[in-house]
């Protein structure tokens, strides 16, 4: 059945897509052959109500600390994520009236709620078999584990359609994206090269949420009137994170312990702090790697915060351009994303490997769900 799946030039394939900052989801149809094409047919993003946000973050904020229960726990609370999924589909599959029969295949990324690079664990929540069922539809997901078994990281696991963009527009630029957990792509001497390199919004977020019961700040507008508390920063500066080599990657919580001594200061110097975080971050990186770049293209939600952007700005010396100005939407990268490199391992292509997630060789992942 899947020799005969493979054999199509191109694919009709729905991505779907909530990262670290979880707060939505983003849904993308594109149409591709996982290789040199790409056209987008729909996509949207839809918003959590922070009510679903905290229930998804008190999933997390509760997960068991034994390794031998750890995913066992995160399947008992997998039902959540599922019908989240269900219902924001089903909504995007009305509102653009697409006939379900013309999809080839739903690529499913998977809510993040644990990921251990040093204990080789990743779990994501979202289960391929039950969306397949559901919408019958023939579904991927389970990127990661692959990279896992052949000692990657795990993360990031989009370098490929990072590759993609950066060969379609400018090559001799880097792509940063700002989600909850900043990573990188680059293209040096062919080679794709890319990491985490620090916190974008997740600690900013977090910190909105537990002072202003706010999703975010809007703008950097409450980080704007906060000045930086220096001992905090020159903590965090002095993490083990920034001693590792790349490539290397996060979980969303890695940074917690700054949070719980930001939340006993001024809220506003609180979130000054861990804006310049993720400055620190850019930093550490562009100090570690030497080779020759252009430009910085950001994407991700983190590149809408202009108090943010404006440091970046006046602190890196590269020149910065948002995504969009090259007509993608940042806000939908990581669907088209995980549309792209569900085609990708469908076809057996690469998805990881040595200098993306640090995997012993070159290798593909993900795997099919056939609708009963």
């Amino acid at each position: 059945m899947l020799k005969n799946i493979t054999k199509k030039k191109s694919y009709n394939v729905l991505g779907v897509m909530s990262g670290t900052s979880m707060d939505g989801i983003d849904i993308s149809i594109i149409k591709t052959n996982g290789t040199n094409y790409l056209r987008v047919i729909n996509e949207k993003s839809y918003g959590y109500s922070l009510t679903l946000q905290n229930k998804i973050k008190k999933i997390i904020k509760n997960k068991q600390l034994n390794n031998n229960t750890l995913i066992k726990y995160y399947k008992q609370n997998e039902d959540l994520i599922n019908k989240v999924y269900i219902f924001f589909i089903r909504k995007f599959l009305n509102e653009f009236k697409i006939n379900k029969n013309k999809i080839d295949f739903i690529s499913l990324s998977g809510q993040t709620v644990y990921h251990n690079p040093l204990k080789k664990i990743t779990i994501q929540l979202g289960s391929g078999r039950v969306i397949a069922n559901n919408f019958k539809i023939k579904t991927i997901c389970d990127f990661r584990k692959n990279d896992i078994k052949y000692k990657g990281q795990g993360a990031p696991i989009g370098s490929y359609y990072h590759r993609f963009i950066l060969n379609k527009f400018d090559n001799k630029s880097i792509i940063v994206n700002l989600g909850g957990i900043a990573n990188f792509t680059a293209i040096n001497k062919r080679i794709v090269i890319s990491s985490d390199i620090g916190p974008a919004n997740c600690l900013i977020d977090d910190l909105t949420n537990y002072f202003f019961n706010k999703k975010f700040d809007k703008n950097g507008i409450l980080s704007s009137k906060g000045t930086i508390n220096s001992k905090i920063l020159n903590l965090f500066k002095n993490d083990i994170f920034f001693k590792q080599k790349f490539p290397k990657s996060l979980d969303r919580n890695y940074f917690d312990k700054y949070k719980k001594k930001l939340k006993n200061i001024n809220k506003y110097d609180a979130l000054c702090t861990a804006t310049y975080m993720t400055l620190v971050g850019f930093q550490k990186f562009l100090k570690f790697y030497k080779f020759n770049f252009n430009n910085i293209i950001l994407t991700g939600g983190g590149r809408k915060n202009t108090y943010l952007l404006n440091i970046l700005k006046n602190n890196i010396n590269k020149k910065i351009t948002l995504i969009d100005n090259l007509k993608i939407n940042g806000d939908l990268v990581e669907a088209q994303m995980f549309a792209y490199i569900g085609i990708r391992s469908i076809k057996k292509l690469t998805i990881s490997g040595k200098n993306t997630t640090g995997a012993i060789k070159n290798i593909s992942g993900g795997k099919i769900y056939f609708p009963n």
